[in-house]
């Protein structure tokens, strides 16, 4: 029979199931009904004979068409100063890059949303350059103020989940929780906004256990998910593990002990992990999110992909704004294929893309509406031009990596090759650079990635409406 018919886009398609493949149509059509959800995807040819009169409604893409991509730790507050995170830290700070950065740039910062108007602006600019960049939701931190968070929670749309930023100690007086209104406020939050609302733990080193744990008894009571960051650095994993916390086995059993992992937490960063830590994860229902920019930028580290792979762990690949510069889930994918190249087969072109689609569409609650292309979810995607024209013949893989992401395969450092950005990223590995001029190399190999993929987005859609696009210059 005829298909009910609201819009048919026509152009290659990359489709990544959740089955863990990724299928190419390079000549496909995407057809929409009127209540905007999806008809059918597949070959041009195959639906051309079944459109009939309805071809004039075809529209081609303005690039290659992908679903709309998911960003699951992003600090909304720091978008501001993003890509300034470090700026002005000198390279040895004594308890490292991450805790220095958050004194003298993000605080500053995160402190002027208690004005309305600046956190209003704030969280318009952030929603607009995400947009931009193809990416419609996601996990997000706001501030310590209730205030701020009702805003993000009012101005972005449903597909964002938002948390007011729990920290009572070794933090600025003037950016702490309003403890005894915790209750209050959450509940308020949850009131208004359900299961968008994120209870949100800063970290250990800024969260004590009795601030946690009514924390943790909130989450529980309403229904909610937590959000935190774990084992990010080096230092910081000393200053929890041996000053903070020493009667705890490890960082991550601090979560353990205070309910954290109970409540489905999205874990950022999970670097300098143990073993025994990541068998704690696997026996809890932990997302993590993988933050390759930021931990290369932050001097972090690296995360041990096979590690998580291997115990079944669940990842996808996030921005942490402001400490990356960029809010592209495409420069994520970039840095995640070249931290990994030298080290993990897990680490495929295919997988970039489904870590920042279809897999947190799933972990994020959204996988009925979008993160694959098939009938009966909506009709959204996102259009990106190509950094190479697809040839008629490319794989998923090599549409990915050279026409979504411009990378050649010799771009990507590989094993017992030596090369300066190889030998940098493996400097990285271990949690410290051997200079500063390594530090300038990995930061421009970024930049360079940044700027290439800065425009690369073209339009999105959602549920059959066009809701941005890139104005012709």
């Amino acid at each position: 029979g005829a298909m009910s018919v609201g819009s048919v886009v026509r152009g290659a398609l990359l489709n990544p199931r959740s089955s863990g493949t990724v299928d190419y149509i390079a000549d496909a059509a995407l057809v929409g009904n009127e209540h905007g959800r999806i008809e059918h995807v597949g070959p041009w040819d195959r639906v051309a004979a079944t459109l009939g009169s309805t071809a004039a409604k075809v529209r081609h893409a303005k690039g290659l068409i992908v679903p709309p991509m998911l960003d699951a730790h992003v600090h909304i507050s720091q978008h501001p100063v993003r890509g300034r995170f470090v700026e002005g830290i000198v390279d040895h700070a004594p308890l490292g890059r991450l805790l220095a950065g958050l004194d003298k740039n993000v605080f500053p910062a995160e402190a002027r949303c208690s004005d309305p108007d600046y956190a209003r602006a704030v969280v318009q600019a952030f929603y607009e350059d995400s947009l931009a960049h193809g990416v419609v939701g996601g996990a997000a931190y706001m501030t310590v103020h209730a205030s701020a968070t009702r805003i993000a929670l009012s101005m972005l749309p449903d597909t964002w989940q938002v948390g007011m930023v729990l920290m009572n100690q070794n933090c600025p007086a003037y950016l702490r929780t309003d403890e005894p209104a915790l209750e209050s406020d959450t509940e308020s939050l949850a009131r208004d906004f359900g299961r968008r609302v994120i209870v949100t733990d800063r970290f250990a080193v800024a969260v004590s256990s009795r601030l946690r744990r009514r924390a943790v008894a909130l989450a529980k009571g309403l229904g909610l998910r937590m959000q935190t960051h774990l084992n990010e650095q080096i230092t910081e994993k000393e200053f929890v593990e041996k000053k903070l916390y020493p009667q705890c086995a490890s960082y991550t059993d601090v979560y353990r002990r205070d309910g954290v992992l109970d409540c489905a937490p999205i874990l950022a960063h999970c670097i300098h992990m143990r073993p025994d830590e990541f068998d704690l994860l696997a026996s809890h229902n932990a997302l993590i999110a993988h933050c390759p920019v930021s931990n290369t930028l932050l001097e972090s580290g690296v995360m041990p992909l096979d590690e998580v792979v291997a115990r079944g762990l669940s990842y996808v690949l996030c921005t942490d704004i402001g400490a990356s510069p960029t809010t592209s889930l495409l420069c994520e994918m970039v840095q995640f294929l070249k931290v990994h190249a030298r080290y993990s087969s897990a680490a495929t072109a295919e997988e970039a893309l489904r870590r920042v689609t279809v897999v947190p569409a799933k972990a994020l609650g959204f996988g009925d509406r979008f993160g694959e292309f098939e009938p009966g979810k909506e009709m959204s995607y996102v259009e990106v031009r190509p950094q190479v024209a697809p040839e008629g013949f490319w794989t998923a893989r090599e549409t990915i990596l050279q026409g979504l992401l411009g990378l050649q395969v010799s771009d990507l450092p590989r094993a017992g090759e030596t090369s300066e950005l190889g030998d940098a990223l493996d400097h990285l590995r271990r949690g410290h650079l051997d200079n500063d001029a390594e530090l300038e190399r990995l930061t421009a190999d970024v930049r360079g990635t940044t700027e290439r993929l800065d425009q690369a987005v073209q339009r999105v859609t959602l549920a059959g409406r066009t809701i941005w696009e890139r104005k012709a210059v």
